[in-house]
């Protein structure tokens, strides 16, 4: 290998420093740990701060002032692309004080009210619709057996499977039944061993879901193991 420049062997033993000072949460918290987390939510502030302001702050509002000049932005045009902008974030900005706070309610509640469209728009049309199709794509032979190759008992068996989990998991969540006077939903007996399948159904996608969470944690543990192995026999090997 070749030797470390100043640059890698400086990089290799801040990163391992900061390794070990996240690690040392395993003993307790402390002010190393502290110090790491502090450090990263700042540089990631930071970096946010600084994508914002390239990306969407200085072209959005102040490039048009030097590349317009003052008859473009007193043209009718510039109202709802400059002027209306600098005015819901001159109102944002009467939040910072209590005395003003009141004033900003209006861009918050846009700023709150498109996001909250993204994120619903979003999930019905990138999330629920697809897999709705994709479940009932599932049932359907012509379409599952060309790419998995199942076919006669074992394609029965997994239609079945998809079929009882999604009914299951869906009865389980009933919004709008009627409760008896001790809490519990007013269900028939045949509905009440439904919504008991699809607890057990939630429950093992539940138990997946952690135990992959807990796997790419101990791979990364071991990432982190690894590095800091390698980067003790660079520095103490030189190379």
């Amino acid at each position: 290998m070749a030797e470390l420049s100043i640059i890698d062997l400086l990089g290799t033993i801040i990163a391992a420093l900061l390794t070990v000072m996240v690690l040392s949460y395993l003993l307790r918290d402390n002010f190393l740990f502290r110090f790491a987390v502090y450090l990263f939510i700042g540089a990631a502030s930071g970096y946010a701060g600084s994508i914002a302001w390239h990306n969407v702050l200085k072209p959005g509002l102040i490039d048009p002032f030097f590349s317009q000049g003052l008859a473009g932005i007193l043209d009718s045009s510039s109202i709802t692309t400059l002027i209306v902008p600098w005015l819901l974030v001159i109102t944002l900005l009467l939040k910072i004080s209590p005395l003003t706070s009141r004033y900003g309610g209006l861009p918050l509640a846009l700023l709150v009210g498109v996001g909250a469209a993204v994120v619903v728009g979003g999930a019905i049309t990138g999330t629920l619709i697809p897999q709705s199709l994709a479940s009932m794509d599932s049932l359907n032979p012509s379409e599952v057996a060309p790419l998995t190759g199942e076919t006669g008992f074992e394609r029965v068996i997994n239609v079945l499977i998809m079929l009882v989990g999604t009914v299951s998991t869906l009865s389980y969540f009933r919004f709008s039944t009627r409760r008896a006077p001790s809490g519990r939903a007013d269900l028939s007996p045949l509905m009440e061993w439904v919504s008991i399948v699809g607890r057990l159904f939630i429950a093992v996608t539940f138990g997946v879901m952690y135990a992959g969470a807990l796997s790419a944690t101990i791979v990364i543990l071991a990432e982190r193991l690894q590095f800091l192995w390698s980067a003790v026999s660079s520095l103490i090997t030189g190379s």
